[in-house]
């Protein structure tokens, strides 16, 4: 519940979604993604409310910043209240706010505070308050924590002490506890939203974890929220891929546990719960029908959950990987800060812990030095990118504040950190790091784009590579030239003067050679937490060998001046070399354009595929006259992969991006089904297009479906036609979300029939996990459901 609150002359936090999390109900960014199984520790790029607040430091830039920050981010000004009542009435809410308000200004006359907006959600036992000023946070916090009886914190109704902390200190905590976001799967480029995801590190966020240790304790609001300057390269690993110190067997042990605890036992468990539903509504005399609970979910192994079958490549697995642009913090003993010489190109900040006022750029120094003097003692410094955050150093060493790409191990205020220690991570898009961190980046003129301030224009760089085809695909998204959304006024930060000559010369660095094969640091084989680590090319000398020869054959360029990320649609512009690469799968060429959607470990999307296609050959008693109905298709790399292996005999693949539907058709006729009678696709949201697909199969035709989501799961409408249409005998869902959306889809397929959801119900009768992902958490998994006889489904309907 949102409340205004009484005293508010205006209301300055306007918030109307529902959230369960005090820190999520502040941030409204949605990831870049990556739908496959990894992310990086933050988005690419978010909404300003999901950032810490700037704080400048010179009182000439105040003003301009209280109105950026009043313009995108609210977070500096919210608190977050712990322990009051779970159950409580919007009046209520308001009565206890304003006893809080009345309480501490009528003992405080000098300094009065103002709530200008109060937010409880339902069944949570905190309330999210705006401040009317930045000032007033501290005191209101203070007074919460310690103005009760004998200096106290203050209590709730029922004796229980309340506690209160910054909602941007939870943020930046928040954003080192979701490293492990599956990067997949969220990824705007591959024309899904794949919340959690995308990112390069491939880790996606464990949806059922609710932020909480194996003590049951909640891991999102300790209290120590102070971030190091740096971190090693193993707390790096641990942040991006948390299983690294795992044993591969170990790994696939581990994911086999969640995925029965937490994805077939939880789908169990919520079928259930429908049917004792049904049943109170039957006593109450709502319904007539008795129905019995059925037979197999009594049983020991309701769900048939097999082991994981494992990725062919553990390491360096990926085909695609997403870079941020930032500032790279680099320790440096006794700086000395000169004066700037004005020449072009210098590159670097250098943070000072020392209680100087941070120095400030002229508007002409902007241009010609992209980054300033700044002082670690204040949250962030004045820059031509705006007020980008520098952590405060807990040691007395000064720092080197160094425009770079890499991942953000410990969110946005941490600074960026570069891909080599990641095992994860192939060769080829190290190479393409180091091209952009030493080659272009300390000499370019135009900053990294500031996702607190919205100035700076290169926000960050999409990589995409075969290693079977040997060609490379770069996407640079940027904000436009002439400044973005938080641009100055004065004109001072537009670098179109400019920007076509560094875009030039960014793609002659990317285009003179081939990638080069780069040295890495990967920790030992024991994985015994220290740090010592052995510099290696690459994991595997044939990895070398097969990397060689790797060039950027596609680069493309994305503007955009939106707050988020640009949907999956969002245009891009075509600057050098193909429009698209090439990957090939089994006996399978296919076609990659960059809003299109292909699962990120090419080995492993083989053995996915060929665990589908024995799915479906296992119910195709006359193959050619099957037709395979494939939902959120993609490219069509599964359909035609079933073609081509001859379980089916007709295609009809939908997705809801066009891109990924334009490539399909062209992968269709590259892989000889020029026919439409035999491979057809719609580029559409299923919810609006399957019941008519439904209603144009002939009567007599046998049909299999297979649905392969994003992360969002299925619209509530295609499980409605998938389960009301009795020609579908057997369904495989390829979860890239096993714990979180697949369960509810299933329940909703094989729960007893409604009125929303009518029809004979499936029932999984096999689940094969995929890993992916290794040394991230998360797993693919192939889930076949198979409809129920009408002689058993009789049984339980009387």
């Amino acid at each position: 519940m949102d409340v205004e609150h009484p005293a508010a002359a205006t209301t300055m936090d306007v918030e109307r979604q529902n959230v369960a999390h005090p820190a999520a109900a502040a941030a409204d960014g949605e990831d870049r993604n990556n739908s496959d199984g990894v992310t990086s520790a933050a988005p690419a790029n978010v909404d300003a409310e999901t950032a810490a607040p700037s704080v400048t430091t010179s009182t000439s830039n105040r003003f301009e910043s209280d109105s950026m920050r009043a313009k995108f981010d609210h977070s500096s000004r919210k608190v977050v209240v712990h322990n009051v009542l779970k159950f409580m009435r919007s009046k209520d809410v308001t009565k206890l706010t304003s006893s809080w308000i009345n309480q501490y200004n009528s003992s405080n006359s000098n300094h009065q505070i103002q709530i200008v907006n109060a937010r409880k959600p339902p069944k949570d036992s905190w309330i999210k308050v705006t401040l009317a000023h930045e000032e007033m946070v501290t005191p209101f916090i203070t007074f919460i924590n310690s103005g009760g009886k004998d200096g106290n914190a203050l209590v709730n109704e029922r004796g229980r002490p309340l506690f209160a902390k910054r909602v941007d200190e939870m943020l930046d905590h928040d954003d080192n506890d979701d490293h492990d976001h599956e990067d997949d799967e969220s990824d705007a480029t591959d024309g899904r939203k794949r919340k959690g995801t995308v990112h390069a590190n491939d880790t996606p966020i464990d949806n059922d974890s609710n932020g909480s240790d194996n003590n049951g304790n909640n891991k999102r609001f300790k209290s120590d929220t102070q971030q190091k300057p740096s971190l090693s390269d193993d707390e790096v690993r641990d942040a991006i891929t948390p299983l690294w110190r795992l044993s591969y067997e170990e790994q696939l042990s581990s994911k086999i546990r969640e995925m029965v605890n937490k994805c077939a036992n939880k789908i169990v468990k919520e079928i259930k719960a429908k049917f004792r539903t049904l049943e109170k509504e039957a006593k109450r005399g709502h319904r007539k029908e008795v129905i019995k609970l059925y037979r197999w979910l009594n049983q020991n192994r309701a769900i048939n959950m097999q082991q994981p079958v494992p990725s062919p490549r553990t390491s360096e697995y990926r085909n695609k990987v997403e870079f941020t642009f930032g500032y790279r913090l680099v320790p440096e003993e006794n700086e000395v800060v000169e004066e700037k010489d004005g020449s072009e190109g210098n590159g670097v900040n250098v943070v000072n812990n020392t209680n100087e006022a941070s120095a400030t750029t002229t508007t002409n120094e902007r241009h010609d030095n992209a980054h300033d003097v700044v002082d670690a003692s204040s949250a962030s410094a004045t820059t031509n990118a705006g007020e980008s955050d520098v952590p405060n150093p807990t040691n007395t060493n000064n720092y080197r504040q160094v425009p770079a790409v890499g991942f953000l191990a410990q969110g946005w205020a941490g600074g960026v950190y570069p891909p080599h220690p990641l095992q994860n991570i192939p060769n080829w898009s190290c190479s393409i790091a180091d091209i952009l961190n030493t080659d272009f980046l300390p000499k370019s003129s135009i900053p990294p784009y500031d996702s607190k301030t919205h100035r700076g224009v290169w926000r960050s760089v999409t990589i995409r590579a075969s290693l079977r085809t040997k060609e490379c695909m770069v996407i640079v998204l940027h904000a436009p030239a002439k400044g973005g959304a938080g641009a100055r006024e004065d004109g001072s930060d537009d670098y179109s003067s400019v920007f076509e000559e560094e875009k030039a010369r960014l793609i002659e660095l990317l285009t003179q050679s081939v990638l080069r094969v780069v040295e890495r640091s990967f920790p030992k084989e024991d994985h015994d937490g220290s740090e010592d680590v052995t510099p290696v090319s690459s994991l595997k000398g044939d990895d070398n060998e097969a990397e060689n020869g790797i060039r950027v054959t596609s680069i493309f360029f994305q503007e955009y001046e939106g707050l988020s990320n640009p949907g999956p649609d969002h245009p891009v512009q075509h600057i050098y070399g193909k429009e698209f690469i090439e990957e090939k799968l089994g006996n399978c060429t296919f076609q990659i354009s960059p809003g299109a959607f292909f699962q990120v470990n090419t080995d492993g999307a083989e053995v996915l595929y060929n665990i589908v296609v024995d799915r479906i050959r296992e119910v195709t008693s006359d193959p050619m006259q099957t037709l395979l109905l494939d939902v959120c298709c993609g490219t069509g790399t599964i359909g035609l992969t079933c073609l081509n292996q001859g379980v089916v005999g007709k295609l009809v693949g939908v997705d809801i991006a066009e891109p990924a539907i334009a490539d399909a058709k062209l992968n269709a006729s590259k892989n000889g089904y020029t026919d439409k009678s035999l491979a057809q696709f719609i580029a559409s949201p299923a919810e609006k297009i399957l019941p008519d697909i439904m209603r144009d199969i002939p009567r007599n035709t046998p049909v299999v479906a297979v649905v392969d989501p994003a992360r969002d799961g299925l619209h509530g409408i295609v499980v409605r036609a998938l389960r009301a249409n009795e020609k579908i005998q057997r369904l495989v869902y390829v979860s890239c979300n096993p714990i979180g959306t697949l369960t509810r889809d299933a329940a909703m397929l094989c729960g007893p029939p409604t009125k929303k959801y009518p029809g004979i119900p499936y029932k999984p009768t096999m689940a094969q996990p995929v890993d992916m992902f290794p040394l991230t958490k998360h797993c693919e998994m192939v889930m076949t459901f198979d409809r129920m006889s009408k002689e058993e489904y009789e049984k339980h309907h009387s």
